[in-house]
């Protein structure tokens, strides 16, 4: 019988562990989480504490990961290895991923519209820049070793910068506009160009539906049963529905009201439509909606804490 190439035993056997080795110098964040994905892909990870100690190494390292606002020293002159700067706000300034969510202009839509701006949650400034950081430090490995520049390779990544291209990326709406770059509660202002798109209440809590083409749309409606009035022409464009919601909310509201968050994952799981509970990190353990071994891997959650006060 005849092995396929896709199959996951060559899949696996495909994937080799970097080899390569990267220093770490002062810690922050942002550094810690790129040193930690750099260690899962096979590199080696050592620490120095300060630069020209790491780039002194006996076995040369291929760069330097420096947590730039956690150490007094930045200055690279005489390193001939790459230095990659990581920084938990901006380029230069010691701060937080907090930070970083309020000046790039990500902040200004989370919350609900009456209420105070909200930040991105679980560190996500910081680890977008460790995995951003990361994948320059294992793209040096495609590198040209022989090319001699007059001055080291500096490398600055920053939350806030990264961010900033985020936010710059989902500022504008169908229209090619930034006015819809705003707080507007549980759902995307307009849905996104696509109805629907946000938080919705359901029988026992709340779902995220999350449509991005009449073939989304059409999935998220045989999950409920395909009611008489999406039979109606005027209810069957996402596009224009996302322009006026006024007349298509009410029924799409009623719909999710007569089911509960199981009954809508198992429908949406069967029609292949863009929704899911909204669970708390708790229920989402209890429900088994990780992976074995993610939780304790991941490091955000401290179980033996959340079993003894659920055991009390």
């Amino acid at each position: 019988m005849t092995e396929k190439p896709d199959s996951q035993e060559n899949l696996e056997r495909s994937i080799r562990p970097v080899s390569a080795s990267f220093v770490v110098v002062g810690a922050n964040r942002s550094a810690l989480y790129a040193a930690s994905w750099l260690k899962k892909a096979g590199a080696s990870i050592v620490g120095a504490p300060s630069i020209k100690e790491g780039a002194a190494l006996k076995k040369t390292p291929l760069a330097l990961l420096v947590a730039g606002d956690a150490i007094k020293d930045c200055q690279i002159k005489g390193i001939d290895i790459p230095v990659i700067f990581f920084w938990d706000f901006e380029v230069g300034q010691s701060g937080i991923g907090a930070f970083a969510s309020a000046v790039s202009g990500v902040s200004s839509v989370i919350g609900k519209t009456e209420s105070a701006p909200g930040i991105l949650p679980v560190h996500m400034p910081e680890k977008w820049t460790g995995i951003f950081g990361a994948s320059l430090a294992l793209g040096l490995l495609f590198s040209q070793p022989n090319v001699k520049t007059e001055k080291p390779a500096r490398i600055d990544v920053s939350a806030a910068d990264i961010l900033r291209a985020f936010a710059e990326q989902n500022s504008g709406n169908h229209a090619g506009v930034p006015y819809g770059w705003r707080r507007n509660g549980l759902t995307a202002v307009e849905h996104g160009g696509v109805f629907p798109q946000g938080f919705f209440r359901c029988k026992d809590g709340y779902v995220a539906v999350q449509a991005r083409s009449r073939q989304d749309w059409a999935a998220i409606l045989s999950a409920f049963n395909n009611p008489v009035w999406s039979e109606d022409k005027s209810m069957q464009n996402p596009f224009k529905l996302s322009e006026d919601d006024s007349y298509v909310l009410p029924h799409f509201q009623a719909e999710l009201d007569k089911r509960n968050m199981k009954d809508l994952l198992e429908a949406a799981l069967e029609s292949g439509a863009p929704m899911a509970p909204v669970l708390s990190s708790l229920e989402a353990i209890s429900s088994k909606v990780f992976r074995d071994g993610f939780v304790e891997a991941s490091g955000e959650l401290n179980l033996p804490f959340i079993i003894r006060r659920n055991s009390k």
